[in-house]
């Protein structure tokens, strides 16, 4: 009996002396964000009908969350809520507070970590996953993720994510909350030189095909359709000229479900653009972006680009006109000027967007969707405290009117204007348990 009691103060010995060795170098952070951001809308979206008033609300994002990390383990957890200024009575309890992110990344070989959980997704420019910061709610994702990054120069993300509605025993059909029942990621970047980094990324979507099934009520097997989207990016940025370019691309196959049919995919999405820094503060844009439309949607091949999980308040003009264009595609052709001051705490910034389908309609009188001008103005008083407020004007016309669904209504002139403030705190706690 002494002999099992001796090895019992062993074990646990070696379990306290393990322990105290991982929270020797620890660190903790606590964070939280507060965001109001009051709009006035008036043909944001969409042409507003001119015996309709504008609409004026405040919606606001609250956050706050930890992080945990030391020498082998990450972990950080985000809980949100987003509501609109009266959305709830002052005195309901209607709960409100949910899980934005919540994931542990674990290191396992040298350059090689393991991340799951709950999370936002970010490659390149964020037009195939972004977290959507504009949205009061973002973007995450259920995931699990194998990543690799020895020397910063060569990066590979593999992720794998399989979705439910609850708990199962057997297979039945997922009712999508997801856009996907499960997703493949491959990502790879790698630094060419000083002057040039490259990237290449696959997705792999699967959804239940209930066609074949004839209905949901019959789905009992794996019977998946699937989209593939593949392509890439390019920049360059030399360091002795204040110059950057910028390409990217992509091309979908795979089959979609249209008009009750599965109809095969082939669609490509294009984007170029260049800037220059005329003085230290001033840089000018200018960019091309082509988003496949199709002139035949009922032959059976779609050619329409799919958007992923892109934020759409991030392209395509900041009054978000053009986050669909159905089977038209879409044109954007944009140059914009960045002025940046107070030691580049503040700046103002002009785009100017003019947008024309992919494909000619035939509803439509040529291929024109209107202008759209964007004026932005940030300031960063601290750390923690900024500032942005923002101005658009949309130069409608008839086929904008049309594909919209007020063709032949008269609108009003249409404009947006927004002010948001962000509140965003955080304490840091260092070497938490270290022994002096």
């Amino acid at each position: 009996m002494r002999k099992i009691s001796l090895c019992k103060r062993a074990l646990f010995a070696s379990i306290i002396s393990l322990a105290s060795g991982f929270i020797q170098a620890q660190d903790i952070t606590v964070y939280g964000e507060l965001r109001p951001r009051a709009e006035y809308r008036n043909g944001y979206g969409k042409p507003i009908i001119t015996s309709n008033k504008a609409g004026f609300f405040v919606n606001q994002r609250t956050r706050i969350g930890a992080s945990f990390s030391n020498d082998l383990l990450k972990m950080q957890v985000t809980l949100q809520d987003s509501r609109t200024w009266g959305e709830s009575g002052s005195n309901t309890d209607n709960p409100s507070v949910g899980v934005y992110e919540a994931w542990g990344e674990i290191k396992m070989l040298p350059g090689f970590v393991a991340k799951i959980g709950r999370m936002p997704l970010r490659y390149d420019e964020r037009k195939l996953f972004s977290p959507s910061n504009w949205s009061n709610t973002g973007n995450a994702f259920d995931i699990m993720m194998l990543k690799y990054n020895l020397k910063n120069d060569f990066l590979v993300d593999f992720g794998f994510s399989y979705s439910n509605n609850k708990d199962i025993s057997q297979e039945t059909y997922y009712d999508p909350v997801m856009k996907y029942r499960y997703m493949e990621i491959l990502w790879l970047s790698k630094q060419l030189s000083k002057q040039v980094t490259v990237s290449a990324i696959g997705v792999a979507i699967s959804n239940q095909d209930t066609i074949a099934t004839k209905g949901r009520a019959n789905y009992k097997e794996h019977k998946h359709y699937h989209q593939f989207t593949m392509g890439g990016t390019m920049k360059y940025q030399p360091q002795s000229f204040p110059l950057e370019l910028f390409i990217e691309g992509y091309y979908q196959c795979g089959k979609v479900i249209h008009k009750g049919q599965l109809d095969k995919q082939k669609s490509f999405y294009l984007v170029g653009n260049a800037s220059y820094k005329i003085i230290r503060s001033l840089s000018l844009a200018l960019g091309y972006e082509y988003i496949s439309g199709d002139k035949d949607p009922d032959n059976g091949i779609q050619k329409g680009f799919v958007h992923l999980f892109r934020g759409n308040h991030d392209f395509n003009g900041t009054m978000d006109y053009w986050n669909s264009t159905g089977n038209r595609g879409l044109q954007d052709i944009y140059g914009g000027l960045l002025f940046t001051f107070n030691k580049k705490r503040s700046s103002i910034e002009g785009i100017f967007h003019h947008f024309q389908t992919a494909v000619q309609s035939a509803d439509l009188d040529g291929k024109s969707l209107g202008s759209e001008l964007d004026f932005i103005i940030k300031h960063k008083a601290n750390e923690w405290l900024s500032l942005e407020a923002g101005y658009d004007l949309y130069f409608v016309n008839e086929n904008v009117r049309i594909v919209k669904g007020v063709g032949g209504e008269k609108t009003r002139f249409a404009q947006w204007g927004y002010v948001s403030l962000s509140i965003k705190p955080s304490i840091v706690f260092n070497n938490v348990g270290k022994k002096k």
